[in-house]
């Protein structure tokens, strides 16, 4: 495992710990973005004094193109900025003064709350997907319909065609949405 820590407007603490794997130190939280990490092994620690909006839109863009387990530590924040950077679930927020006896187990919790939140993100799709996919069934049901087609039956047919063709349901609407 890789720790990246990046101290921003505060002194560099030394965290004498007994954690496995390199400690690297950035000097800007931009440097993180020149890196090559991996969601198996990475974590990034991001001290600062406030989290600003530029430390909110790196951070942010971290999450969505190379999502590692992140841990925050400010001592002055905005609700709004906080809340964003908070909402994906994967984020593990320090508030105050850091205690770096605690660092180990601020780890492990940022490490949890990672995995927790991308299964949550994970479900969240599959369930975005399903929806999708009974709308675009729904759709071509009700062109059925206007056929003079009941529902029932119209669900029959889309059965029996993609038996047919030997296919899903769902992938014999796919291609009847195209």
């Amino acid at each position: 495992m890789t720790i990246y820590t990046c101290f921003h407007s505060l002194p560099t603490m030394g965290f004498n710990t007994n954690i496995t794997g390199q400690v690297t130190s950035l000097n800007l939280l931009g440097d993180i973005e020149r890196i090559h990490l991996r969601l198996d092994g990475d974590l990034l620690l991001y001290f600062c004094s406030e989290l600003t909006h530029v430390d909110l839109g790196v951070l942010l863009r971290l999450m969505q193109f190379s999502p590692i387990p992140l841990v925050v530590n400010a001592k002055c924040w905005q609700k709004e900025d906080l809340t964003r950077l908070l909402e994906c679930g994967r984020v593990t927020f320090v508030p105050g003064e850091f205690e770096p006896a605690r660092l180990e187990q601020v780890i492990e919790l940022a490490k949890l709350r990672f995995s927790l939140g991308n299964q949550q993100q994970e479900k969240i799709l599959q369930l975005e997907s399903s929806l999708e996919a009974q709308k675009l069934l729904a759709k071509v049901k009700a062109k059925l319909q206007q056929n003079g087609l009941s529902e029932p039956q119209a669900h029959k047919l889309l059965q029996k065609q993609a038996m047919d063709s030997g296919i899903s349901v769902e992938q014999l609407v796919q291609q009847r949405c195209r």
